[in-house]
């Protein structure tokens, strides 16, 4: 079993790059899709938050405030370390569970996406590191459009994070999204081709 760890600046293109994976036979774990899971009314996150902010972080559909929790993320450190020391043990053992799973089906191909791989120390998860890279002034302008934010809470969530930079020196594979679509699966087979799990005939190259 061949396991790439996926990871880049937000709203870079990561789940684009999976997305591509999955025609190579790929199976994928989506870390911010498990996060969301446990942040859901009664889960583990829900009550970890709600007891150490208070219901402040609660909306008035008993729901976590994205909102506000963003702002405390991105905004103060403390806070934000409080919150990867309780989240990461938490995700890194749903993460070890999944890839016993895929272990015990026999898969060949399993992609890893995990936004903060290399602050939270996640390497030695992996047999290979992809980065996905995007100018910052494009990945700018698509965090400010995806989420519906100003130029300064965007600015603010960048720079909470891995600099793109540092992330693309430490991987071992980096996929630029700065052009086409077309683009970035050209480079994606080209990374791909000639790996002993790799799965052309699944691949719709036309």
């Amino acid at each position: 079993m061949f396991i790439i760890g996926l990871t880049g600046g937000i709203s870079c293109g990561k789940s684009a790059v999976a997305f591509e994976l999955k025609k190579y036979g790929a199976v994928t774990f989506d870390v911010d899709e498990e996060t969301h899971r446990l942040l859901q009314p009664g889960e583990y996150f829900f009550k970890a938050y709600v007891n150490h902010f208070g219901e402040q972080v609660i909306n008035e559909y008993g729901q976590l405030d994205k909102k506000i929790i963003r702002e405390i993320i991105f905004h103060d450190e403390d806070e934000r370390q409080w919150i990867n020391s309780v989240t990461h043990p938490i995700l890194l053992n749903c993460t070890r569970d999944f890839l016993v799973k895929c272990a015990e089906r026999g898969e060949k191909l399993v992609v890893l996406e995990i936004p903060l791989l290399f602050e939270a120390g996640w390497e030695n998860l992996v047999d290979e590191v992809w980065a996905v890279y995007l100018p910052s002034n494009l990945q700018l302008n698509r965090l400010i459009r995806r989420d519906k934010i100003t130029p300064e809470q965007a600015v603010a969530r960048i720079l909470a994070q891995m600099p793109i930079g540092e992330i693309c020196n430490r991987a071992d594979v980096v996929v630029k999204n700065k052009s086409s679509f077309a683009d970035l699966q050209k480079q994606i087979l080209k990374a791909m081709n000639g790996r002993w799990f790799f799965e052309k005939k699944i691949l719709n190259t036309e």
